[in-house]
């Protein structure tokens, strides 16, 4: 069983909801796992609902640039730096923001790694030193923040690990399969049911034998005297995008959901 589909929605699209044998069931199980880790990789995070704890920022201090900037009036002149790295926002990898349970900054955190970091007294206050543009009202009446991003009254840290964020992100079951009244995240897992059928499908097609084992290819013909069948020497994979592991079709599907500010 997948976390964001059953397997009783592959099964029903593979024509087998009445009748499966152990090891149709086994092939559908692995073409979900896959099929969810691939959708999991192009939207850049885990789409179900749940609380999370990470540390931010995430990037290395390394890419960060710093700028003089010559600044003068009619009666004095200076030099101030800047980093084209500092911002005010803080992009969260996981969408949508149901909720930020905790938020610290502790400049010396070292990733919660050294003792005593992140104390209490390191907390900050949504809604007076950071918050979320909360931008619509789900089903309960709680408040949801699609873009997933932060934004702080001064300047987010640049030192990875300085900021410790627990918060609830991602949609409900209902949300993913299309069937709240408010939220419509059913392409997602219309996208992963689209792949594990695929994969499923190309699995079956692969598991025909021949006296010398396993031939890959498109099943394209077959005689029953003498059972003989005719494999293809053309990819079943053709519309795949180049590295991406999805077909154009869920791309498509996923276009809206993917976290591109991360």
């Amino acid at each position: 069983m997948g976390r964001i589909i059953d397997a009783s929605e592959v099964l029903l699209e593979l024509g087998l909801a009445s009748s499966v044998t152990e090891e149709e069931r086994a092939i559908v199980t692995t073409a979900i796992r896959r099929a969810e880790s691939s959708v999991i990789r192009h939207l850049r995070y885990d789409p179900v609902k749940q609380e999370r704890t990470e540390f931010y920022p995430q990037n290395s201090t390394n890419l960060i640039v710093e700028q003089r900037i010559l600044e003068s009036n009619a009666t004095v002149a200076y030099e101030r730096n800047l980093s084209q790295g500092a911002t005010d926002e803080l992009p969260l990898r996981h969408l949508p923001i149901r909720s930020i349970s905790n938020l610290y900054i502790d400049y010396d955190a070292k990733s919660g790694s050294k003792a005593g970091s992140f104390a209490a007294e390191s907390e900050k206050i949504e809604g007076t030193d950071f918050w979320a543009n909360y931008d619509l009202v789900d089903s309960d009446g709680n408040k949801v923040c699609s873009d997933g991003i932060l934004r702080s009254i001064g300047i987010w840290p640049l030192e990875p690990g300085t900021v410790k964020v627990v918060y609830t992100a991602g949609w409900t079951p209902e949300e993913l399969h299309g069937q709240d009244g408010i939220i419509d995240a059913g392409a997602i897992a219309d996208a992963v049911i689209l792949e594990a059928v695929r994969k499923a499908k190309r699995s079956f097609t692969m598991k025909k034998k021949t006296q010398t084992g396993f031939t890959p290819g498109l099943f394209t013909s077959e005689r029953a005297g003498d059972y003989s069948y005719t494999i293809s020497d053309k990819s079943a994979d053709k519309e795949l995008q180049l590295g991406s592991g999805l077909s154009s079709d869920a791309i498509e599907m996923l276009s809206e959901f993917v976290n591109w500010g991360f």
